[in-house]
């Protein structure tokens, strides 16, 4: 990679990740912009991702952000954007190396039709191609060149695409575990929706963009063990994804899942039992929700916490109906290892009363 490459990067990097003042080391006087306002289930609570092959994609609004913008349907443009339709359809299909050099064509096709909206549309297509295949060093390349292309055409550093983009290289940067860097980038993004939605309150695009933020920067901080901030991000998404989606939604099962794991995790089993519960209220009206086994499990986990077996029995026995209805044979096998401890522990109950 050239010098010259190497610093138009860092000089973009610095505009969407600036050093994030104020914030302390310690965990107890963090100044965040957020607070401005393993084994069976039945040993530690599990949390859900939406119905993705890895769950990095669930920051990914669509193939591409930025759509076939500025690619009129014109017989100048058609090559480029059947290359670039061709290329996705290989990625879909898993060839991941006929996709990348069928962008790369398009990419040509664009650099000699002078269209500069298509160079940086493939760009994007290429950059979550690498993302969604896992070479991340590559992903993060090209999503700052795209951000470079975009703010040397006039786009605004809080553009809602500039920081749908910082997401995303904060993610990476998640993945690689360069978490000064990731947690710079979600409060970045975090801060500008928030000014964003002082002046706008009710505009979708902010608000959605908002939820993924902030269930990102909720699992980042999870991952650190800050249960408490993760709590106030997941809340705040749930709430939002309510507000935008109504309170049946694939989604907001999973944010009142992980809320459940928080607390089960802190031995408020209490609590947990009520978000669990909630979740499962929702998922019960969400047919085609083929991971929503695990709220059963966790549910039943933490009846059985609580000592109240003949609750947990029931809920490993729903999330087993579930789980064989899905074919997710994972949360089979813990739900059969959940049910039977929970008959056993049933049946020293029983002993036990025999014996009194």
């Amino acid at each position: 990679m050239s010098l010259l490459f190497n610093a138009r990067r860092a000089k973009c990097v610095k505009i969407i990740f600036p050093l994030v003042k104020h914030i302390s080391t310690n965990n107890n006087q963090r100044s965040i912009a957020l607070l401005n306002s393993k084994r069976s289930c039945l040993t530690s609570a599990r949390t859900i991702w939406p119905n993705h092959k890895n769950a990095g994609k669930s920051i990914i609004l669509g193939f591409s952000l930025l759509g076939l913008v500025g690619l009129e349907e014109s017989d100048t443009n058609r090559q480029l954007i059947d290359t670039i339709k061709r290329g996705i359809l290989y990625f879909k299909n898993g060839d991941y190396n006929a996709f990348e050099q069928t962008l790369h064509e398009a990419l040509k096709i664009a650099n000699d039709l002078q269209n500069v909206d298509g160079i940086t549309h493939v760009y994007d297509v290429l950059a979550n191609g690498a993302f969604m295949n896992k070479e991340y060093e590559k992903a993060k390349d090209l999503f700052t060149k795209v951000v470079c292309r975009l703010i040397d055409q006039g786009c605004l550093k809080d553009d809602l695409i500039i920081l749908h983009l910082g997401l995303q290289i904060s993610k990476i940067y998640e993945i690689q575990k360069e978490y000064k860097y990731s947690e710079y980038g979600y409060l970045y993004c975090l801060q500008h929706l928030e000014k964003k939605l002082k002046i706008d309150p009710e505009n979708k695009a902010i608000l959605d963009l908002y939820a993924k933020t902030l269930n990102a920067y909720g699992r980042y901080l999870m991952s650190q063990k800050e249960i408490k901030l993760a709590k106030i991000s997941f809340k705040r998404a749930y709430a939002i994804n309510v507000k935008l989606n109504g309170e049946t939604f694939e989604n907001n099962v999973i944010f009142l899942n992980l809320l459940g794991t928080l607390y089960h995790a802190g031995g408020n089993f209490h609590k947990a039992v009520l978000y669990f519960r909630k979740a499962k209220k929702i998922g019960q009206h969400l047919h085609d929700m083929k991971s929503f086994a695990v709220v059963y499990i966790n549910l039943a986990d933490t009846y059985f916490k609580l000592g109240m077996l003949e609750k947990a029995e029931k809920s490993c026995e729903k999330a087993l109906q579930n789980a064989k209805i899905h074919s997710n044979f994972r949360a089979k096998k813990e739900a059969e290892i959940g049910l039977a401890r929970v008959n056993n522990a049933m049946k020293k109950r029983r002993i036990g009363n025999v014996r009194k």
